[in-house]
């Protein structure tokens, strides 16, 4: 069936950018869009383009849906899956963009009467990946373009719901990945909740001195993009929480690399401190240029514990001498 109706709930920068990628490929398509703030909905309209009409009831915004498009953050899912599950249409596919994927393939068994759940994540583009901007007005049609569009669908769903998944997908400019949802969830960890603990350990260092108002008076890009997480603090919560063991294994292995950066500095092993900055740096650029390209090779890895930078570079030597010395 063809799509007429698309609704996107939740219409910060990502739902507005999905909004824009709509209307640019899929002129016949009617793009409503709902938002617990109705001004944030307002200016998704008026100001940025990104849909064609507002519609502040949720159920009856998702009642029409072709396609539902869930832009929430991952501590409002529950919720909104509860309030649109009794009244959507058998054929709708429910593409839900939640940080976290099993929770939501669990919440959409329990509330979904019909349709088709399939859980979902655009990833940014390489060229917008150190824009850190949320807002509405940040909202690009090309803010997915050239990357990857993770698929996790339902056990039950439909194939021909999921081919409009990948469909969709394509039509923000990304190439679909399919994964499992659990899988994905141990992954992420790694890349969302991590950093998302790191900026609150950094802005509560900062905070905690007593010099922190100067400090903060002067603070630029590098601390600002540190600390950027902390405005998705709730899904960080709930992301870290989710899977305790997950998290603990990342924050131990984090403290692994910082405790031996640490002796570095006390030793005044600059050479060494110069040369990790260095070789990280580069293959900091060659992940920007892989993301670029959106080419990734696929190997597999055993799954062994990691050594320390020290260790990897230096077969432990550097390691073993600091524990003579001491």
């Amino acid at each position: 069936m063809k799509a007429q109706t698309i609704t996107i709930v939740g219409l910060e920068r990502i739902g507005a950018s999905i909004g824009l990628a709509i209307k640019q490929s899929l002129p016949g398509v009617t793009v409503v869009g709902h938002d617990r703030n109705a001004a944030l909905a307002r200016d998704a309209k008026e100001k940025v383009g990104a849909i064609d009409r507002e519609e502040w009831n949720l159920p009856k915004a998702a009642a029409k849906a072709d396609i539902l498009v869930l832009a929430t953050p991952l501590v409002e899912s529950e919720a909104v899956l509860q309030v649109v599950g009794d009244g959507l249409q058998a054929h709708t596919l429910v593409l839900d963009l939640a940080s976290l994927k099993g929770p939501g393939l669990k919440w959409s068994e329990k509330y979904l009467r019909q349709g088709h759940y399939v859980g979902a994540v655009p990833v940014l583009a390489s060229a917008w990946l150190a824009d850190g901007r949320s807002d509405v007005e940040a909202a690009r049609p090309d803010l997915f373009k050239n990357s990857v569009f993770c698929l996790m669908p339902a056990p039950q769903a439909d194939p021909q719901a999921v081919e409009t998944a990948v469909n969709f997908g394509r039509l923000l400019g990304a190439i679909p990945y399919f994964l499992d949802p659990v899988e994905y969830d141990s992954l992420v960890q790694g890349v969302a909740t991590v950093p998302g603990l790191m900026a609150a350990a950094i802005f509560s260092a900062i905070h905690n001195t007593s010099g922190w108002r100067d400090m903060l008076r002067f603070a630029g890009l590098p601390f600002a993009l540190a600390t950027l997480s902390l405005e998705s603090s709730d899904d960080v919560v709930f992301q870290a929480l989710n899977n305790k063991m997950a998290t603990l294994r990342w924050l131990d292995a984090l403290l692994k690399e910082l405790n031996e950066v640490r002796r570095w500095i006390y030793e005044g092993e600059s050479e060494l401190l110069a040369a990790m900055l260095s070789e990280l740096n580069a293959q900091r650029q060659r992940w920007l240029r892989d993301r670029a390209e959106n080419d990734w090779a696929e190997v597999k890895t055993p799954d062994i514990e990691r050594p320390t930078f020290s260790e990897q570079m230096l077969g432990g030597w550097i390691s073993r001498r600091g524990k003579k010395d001491e």
